[in-house]
């Protein structure tokens, strides 16, 4: 136990004293950026990278692509503080692809000594490494799935990496600015994170290893491109690309946190390493709200973004995450989530109705007797939804809430997230399900600590 708990620890330690050195190129990932000269570097508590700027970038390049396979211009492309619409300079082979955005490409030509791309502080250069094919079944090994819609792989992109660039080298132990939009301040550190806020359960059956765990989320999850276009560039090295298992993985972190150190496999260190990238991914999520993005209600492509942000907040008392259950952005989760309404009854027996009609029952409007009760509707944007117990995505969405409505219900924050239909509805949800509903199911951690943990009474859910 304590070897493992050393080898944790030993490299969460360097990110926490670094030494500030000078260097011509950094690489992170398989990614490497060349510079015109040596400048200073360092990296974040996270592990991603940070240079003192304004620096001149000559060359972007990756040693991640099989033989035989080389990419062209429009592929392994860059960002410079990305923003939150649906646009993205990553990969031509989409339709969301923006060449002007590119910023592995000036004048349609690759960066070079000659064609530099010159970054001022306050920047951040977020750069993707893409899967490279010639057909569906001539392309690199590993490459995933092609979609329908895109006629590419989902994702397209294979890895990701950011490097931000300041004026000044940042405190030890910061951890990273978020990359979308154009603040950089540094904020934060580990000194600031508030461990008193956490519990200390005891283990319960079921729990993912700590070490495997903290893997799924070491790498930035690179998550800005808005709706469900965002997954198609989600780098599957780095992260799920699909909402539903981000959620999985956010929740079991969000769980695991709470259990007594002394009692985790990897002690301290294990849990501090997992805090230490749930926060980070806070941080990046409340970058893209306050740069204008959201989350809205979409099948199971956006939950899970809105607890990093609160359990950041909390950790490191930050006012402004705090309060993000008053913020004014979409998130997916609250979005899907409602109590029936008189609104819903008349709607679900209008002629306008257009109920969703792949439910195993077929559709099924709310009646009077449903008005005040707790409900899901993949998008409840407007009146209507679909009383219908098997109408698809409810039975996703119900396994992938359950990690973080419960590890916020255990840090008393119901309050704080501000919308109390979501945790009613996902009562109503386990009292009916147990956790598994169909081919779907929740995180055996998840249930085990909800057994434990979750409400003894449950209000009876209406069949």
């Amino acid at each position: 136990m304590k070897s493992r708990a050393l080898s944790l620890f030993l490299p969460l330690l360097a990110f926490v004293t670094p030494s500030l050195q000078a260097a011509p190129a950094i690489s992170q990932y398989g990614i490497t950026w060349t510079f015109d000269k040596e400048y200073p570097t360092g990296q974040f508590c996270t592990g991603d990278y940070w240079v003192v700027g304004p620096v001149t970038v000559t060359g972007i390049t990756t040693d991640q692509h099989a033989p035989g396979f080389t990419s062209k211009p429009g592929e392994d492309g860059s960002m410079v503080n990305p923003g939150t619409d649906s646009k993205q300079g990553y990969d031509s082979r989409i339709g969301s692809y923006d060449a002007k955005i590119n910023a592995a490409l000036i004048g349609g030509q690759p960066i070079s000594a000659t064609n530099p791309l010159v970054l001022k502080p306050g920047s951040s250069l977020v750069s993707m490494v893409s899967w490279l094919y010639r057909s569906a079944t001539d392309a690199e090994p590993g490459t995933p799935k092609f979609n329908g819609g895109t006629k590419a792989p989902r994702p397209v992109t294979k890895a990701g990496a950011v490097l931000t660039v300041l004026e000044a080298a940042p405190p030890k132990g910061s951890f990273r600015p978020p990359y979308a939009g154009a603040d950089k301040t540094v904020k934060f550190s580990l000194e600031k994170l508030d461990y008193s806020k956490l519990k200390n359960l005891p283990p319960v059956a079921g729990m993912p290893d700590p070490a495997e765990l903290a893997k799924r989320m070491e790498r930035p999850w690179i998550d800005h491109v808005y709706e469900f276009l965002g997954a198609m560039i989600h780098p599957s090295q780095n992260m799920p690309q699909y909402g539903r298992d981000m959620a999985d993985t956010m929740g079991e972190v969000a769980l695991m946190v709470l259990i007594d150190p002394a009692q985790l496999p990897g002690g301290k260190p294990a849990r501090e390493k997992l805090v230490i990238e749930l926060v980070q991914f806070g941080i990046d999520c409340a970058g893209i709200a306050d740069s204008g993005g959201g989350w809205p209600p979409n099948g199971g492509h956006q939950l899970g973004r809105k607890y990093p942000i609160l359990f950041a907040g909390v950790m490191l008392n930050d006012p402004h995450m705090k309060d993000v259950g008053h913020w004014k952005t979409l998130f997916h989760e609250d979005a899907q989530t409602f109590y029936v309404t008189q609104e819903d009854v008349d709607a679900t027996h209008s002629p306008s109705w257009k109920p969703d009609t792949r439910g195993k029952d077929g559709p099924a409007p709310y009646t009077a007797e449903d008005i005040g009760m707790p409900e899901w509707s993949t998008r409840h944007a407007t009146p209507g939804g679909n009383r219908e117990w098997t109408v698809p995505y409810r039975a996703i969405n119900g396994t992938a809430n359950l990690g973080f409505v419960l590890a916020t219900r255990i840090m008393g924050l119901e309050e704080a997230w501000n919308h109390k239909v979501l945790f009613e509805y996902e009562d109503r949800w386990m009292k009916k399900t147990g956790g598994i509903d169909g081919t779907a199911r929740s995180p055996v951690v998840a249930v085990n600590m909800w057994k434990q943990y979750g409400p003894k009474e449950v209000p009876t859910a209406k069949p």
